[in-house]
């Protein structure tokens, strides 16, 4: 029988899912180690493998499919230990990357500082060359002044190089010169082109991908690479597949072929985990939640479909490439707490991370942290973390809250533990608050998904603040995006520049680049089962406007302008709240861009547990805080592994799970329901 992994390679713990056709799964979740060339991936699986009495080879010859997410590429950006890496850029252009779009992020803090290049000045060297928007050759490459830039680079460690010429979106010319002369001075390293990373018309933005795609590549390969090895050499001899931030899996190789895709490709992965809720969330708009150990990721499924966004930010740092339209504070269960010199609180947005880990953890961890916070509020069983395989220390949790909170705020411990908790999900509501009430819509109206380790000791409460009266908690709700990489397929998006005005729009024309972008994508994906054009988008802007917006036109045999004009004001106005369509404004069509994705893979069939007629089971009680109480009293404390369905729960109680804890507060009912459990607000 043939099994599926998913492997989510997290800030603080590796989850990892095992199922198979008859829906038989286990979910396992191991520390990640982040100083190991490979995170900790092998010798979690060795533990996993352990635990289910199978020698890592056993298990890995029963695997047919691996999908894994990976946080490689984003903490390489986070750290700065990514590759040394330069750029090549039109002469006059060097400064790009510290101008940045000539704004600041955020215009009314006078003291922000963007972050610094990832590319100091000296490795930014100038080509001269110039093509204008037209494709034009104004200016011919100078090749001799190109050899003497690339003297000066062999004389560096460069591993990487980000080639970004003037309009090379239009006109790829002189970059394909650029690339052939860099690999033969230097072949052994690594070359972006951004006519392939990003050909779109914003300097910047190409500038910046580019780079973060250079910045990132070859420490993304060591580790894929080095990883696929490894796996082989232990027995696997199945299809091992990326998680990409657009939601879609690629192939190792592919992966490759465009590394700064990687990027939050791990949380990219939760909002499919919805496929396995089936009808119990029907057609709802709903908010996923993820809160890990390191940071809390939300997300909106609207219509059944995930939020897309054509551009991101990672560390203040832009790419444009299109992504899961996910929103990351700094909220997890190793968010640190401290207080700064005003006698205020804080909580993240660092974080202890794996090593050392929250205090409780007991591999030298001294910071406070929420995790920290939530065992002396008595949520967590110290006895039964990770199911019994990691015993916690409350003597070491008091300490460290006690040094870095309590005694700075001059109050006892259980009061700190208290506040950090109220703090971390007020700053998860409104984390929620921005991508929902700030963009017009009513989170009231909406259902929440809960997932990560520490989601559902906190959703309750998160909830509350936002008045949402329904939670959705998978049985598999800790490692939720493990369970999402297997219900995800392969995409991959593909964009041609095209500039025109939309009343001198030509039907045919587009087709024909549409038709050009799908023969590309077939070619590029002769082995992917299914493969279909799934979307058509017209990039479109008013005449004057900086930035464009995104018109899916997927359902149309024929467009005339007219329609297409329509269709724009249309989205424009759902977007920005108005239009300009009673004002004859001209409209831009700058680009257009199809998605090809694979055949959809079915959610896993995870075996759902069925009525036995048999009561919750009472594991017994336990002195608890709930925020609504305010003071410890007795909780019931049943276990949430043995719940069957149709069992029903009033709060105050706390359900134990192997890898999480639900917290039913006051007010709150919790229903079972197979392989998910409902909480409402009564």
């Amino acid at each position: 029988m043939d099994y599926l992994l998913g492997i989510d390679a997290g800030g603080t713990f590796i989850d990892y899912l095992l199922v198979n056709d008859a829906g038989e799964h286990t979910s396992y979740k191991s520390l990640a180690r982040p100083d190991a060339p490979d995170y900790g991936i092998i010798a979690g699986l060795a533990d996993m493998a352990d635990y289910i009495g199978r020698d890592l080879e056993q298990l890995l010859a029963l695997v047919s499919l691996i999908v894994h997410g990976t946080t490689v590429a984003t903490n390489a950006v986070l750290t700065r230990s990514g590759s040394e890496t330069a750029l090549l850029t039109t002469e006059g252009l060097i400064d790009l990357l510290e101008m940045r779009q000539g704004v600041r992020d955020d215009l009314y803090n006078n003291h922000l500082e963007a972050p610094p290049p990832l590319i100091e000045r000296w490795s930014r060297l100038p080509v001269r060359e110039r093509i204008d928007y037209q494709g034009k050759v104004l200016k011919p490459l100078d090749q001799d002044f190109l050899r003497q830039q690339l003297h000066l680079l062999t004389r560096t460690e460069v591993e990487s190089v980000a080639v970004v010429l003037a309009h090379s979106y239009v006109n790829p010319l002189h970059e394909i010169q650029v690339a052939k002369m860099l690999r033969a001075e230097l072949p052994q390293v690594h070359i972006s082109l951004s006519h392939q990373v990003l050909p779109r018309v914003h300097m910047y933005h190409r500038v910046s991908t580019t780079v973060l795609d250079a910045y990132v590549a070859p420490i993304l390969e060591r580790y894929l690479q080095g990883l696929q090895e490894k796996l082989q050499s232990s027995g696997f001899k199945g299809t091992l597949l990326i998680m990409q931030s657009n939601g879609g899996t690629v192939t190792v190789e592919k992966a490759l072929q465009l590394p700064v895709m990687s990027l939050l490709s791990g949380p990219a992965a939760g909002p499919a985990m919805v496929k396995c809720l089936g009808q119990k969330l029907g057609g709802a708009d709903a908010i996923i939640m993820d809160m890990g150990g390191t940071s809390f990721d939300v997300s909106l499924l609207r219509g059944g479909n995930p939020g897309m966004t054509d551009s991101s930010v990672v560390a203040g740092l832009f790419y444009g490439l299109p992504v899961i339209d996910i929103h990351t504070i700094g909220a997890g269960g190793g968010s640190i707490a401290r207080v700064d010199s005003g006698g205020l609180l804080h909580v993240g947005p660092e974080s202890a991370g794996a090593k050392p880990g929250p205090a409780c953890y007991g591999l030298g961890g001294k910071d406070a942290t929420c995790t920290d916070a939530d065992l002396i509020l008595g949520l967590i069983n110290p006895d039964y973390f990770l199911g019994r395989r990691l015993r916690l220390d409350p003597a070491a949790a008091r300490q460290a809250l006690y040094e870095n909170v309590a005694l700075p705020l001059h109050t006892d411990i259980d009061t700190a533990a208290l506040g950090i908790y109220k703090m971390v999900n007020t700053e998860m509501a409104s984390g929620i608050k921005e991508i929902t009430l700030e963009k017009g819509l009513d989170p009231r109206k909406m259902t929440l998904v809960v997932g990560g380790g520490a989601g559902a000791l906190h959703a309750a409460y998160v909830a509350r603040e936002l008045g949402i009266s329904q939670l959705l908690i998978s049985r598999e709700s800790s490692v939720m995006c493990a369970v999402g990489m297997l219900c995800c397929n392969y995409r991959r998006d593909y964009y041609r520049h095209c500039y025109c005005l939309v009343a001198d729009m030509q039907w045919q024309e587009m087709q024909n680049i549409y038709e050009n972008l799908w023969s590309q994508a077939q070619s590029q994906a002769k082995n992917i089962k299914g493969l279909t054009l799934t979307h058509k988008i017209v990039f479109m802007r008013y005449y004057g406007q900086h930035h464009e917006i995104a018109v899916e036109i997927t359902e149309f045999d024929s467009l005339d302008s007219s329609v297409l004009g329509r269709l724009f004001h249309n989205q424009h106005h759902n977007l920005y709240g108005y239009d300009l369509s009673d004002h004859d404004t001209v409209i831009e069509i700058i680009g257009l861009s199809i998605v090809a994705q694979g055949e959809s893979r079915p959610a896993p069939c995870m075996e759902c547990i069925t009525d036995n007629g048999s009561r919750p089971v009472l594991k017994g009680s336990r002195r608890a805080c709930l925020e609504e109480i305010g003071a410890f009293m007795e909780i019931p404390v049943y276990d949430g592994d043995d719940m069957s369905l149709g069992s029903n729960l009033v709060g105050p109680v706390l359900v134990e799970q192997r890898h999480s804890t639900i917290v039913v507060p006051s007010g709150f009912a919790l229903f079972c329901e197979g392989n998910c459990f409902v909480m409402k607000q009564l």
